[in-house]
């Protein structure tokens, strides 16, 4: 079993201690005490940073005398907590946003999306390139765009990848009539779309028409990824793409809400064969093909 997202693990992890020790009654600084560490370690194996202390999980695991089913899940999770992907060594060249993307989808069994742009998962080298650098000041000074286009298209690799996760993006409307690169290069992205659909049937692109009719009037704020793990706690995560910084929920109330919302786009969207015919038509009239009859 490919093992799930790294980040989830722990935030898994986090709340499964907080919620050990409210069980049990007990204030932080008690517990931290009682297993001989301080009350910022617990804090942080709460909170899920990176890299949880194995002693300290253990620690807690025999002073609250938890049972050899629960102790196993808990000490299996800060294991996972600790594994260090690709991305780690790369993180600042290709970017922190897109690490912590690669590191959600990082043993994903499905990946469902609603965008407001081509997809990163999906795009070209060209595309990539143009986007990431439209906007130099979003980056910190080690960022390098070699890198981050480099990134995506071995995020690409592995979406695609046989045993690679099902994957469903509903694109906005917007992100099909908005030029968001050279016509060129959107007609190209756009005709890339459609051969990955064609090759790949774990993979499915709908367009949500800017006339959509979506029940309860919930137009979407932004962009968010849904993510479902095959790990034994069944684990769900969901990122919000804003301006500036990614938003991550792994609550399932707050997951709930986000698979409801994914649910009544989808049933407004364009059928898969609608979509596709849609991307064609628009990369032939940004950018005609050759010898192509008119």
């Amino acid at each position: 079993m490919t093992r799930p997202s790294p980040y989830v693990r722990r935030r898994w992890l986090g709340c499964e201690i907080r919620r050990l020790r409210e069980e049990h009654g007990m204030q932080g600084d008690r517990l931290a005490s009682a297993v001989g560490f301080s009350r910022q370690q617990l804090s942080a194996l709460e909170n899920g940073h990176l890299g949880p202390d194995i002693d300290l999980v253990s620690g807690i695991c025999d002073y609250l005398a938890v049972g050899a089913k629960r102790r196993t899940a808990i000490m299996d999770a800060a294991a996972d907590g600790w594994a260090r992907g690709w991305w780690m060594e790369h993180a600042d060249q290709m970017g922190v946003r897109q690490a912590t993307y690669a590191d959600l989808e990082s043993g994903a069994k499905v990946i469902t999306e609603y965008t407001l742009l081509v997809p990163g998962l999906l795009q070209t080298a060209e595309f990539s390139n143009a986007r990431l650098r439209s906007d130099p000041g979003r980056h910190n000074d080690k960022f390098d765009p070699d890198a981050a286009v480099a990134a995506r298209a071995y995020r690409q690799k592995l979406l695609l990848a046989v045993g690679g996760p099902e994957y469903e993006a509903i694109i906005d409307e917007v992100a099909i009539r908005r030029c968001a690169a050279d016509p060129t290069i959107v007609a190209d992205q756009f005709r890339h779309i459609v051969t990955v659909c064609e090759k790949h049937r774990s993979v499915t692109v709908r367009v949500l028409s800017m006339h959509a009719a979506i029940r309860d009037h919930s137009s979407p704020k932004s962009a968010y990824s849904i993510y479902r793990y095959g790990d034994p706690q069944r684990s769900r995560a969901v990122a919000v793409d804003t301006l500036t910084r990614d938003l991550i929920f792994t609550d399932p109330d707050e997951v709930d809400q986000y698979v409801s919302l994914q649910g009544r786009l989808k049933s407004k969207a364009l059928s898969r064969e609608s979509s596709m015919r849609l991307l064609r038509e628009t990369a032939e009239h940004l950018s005609p093909v050759k010898g192509a009859p008119s």
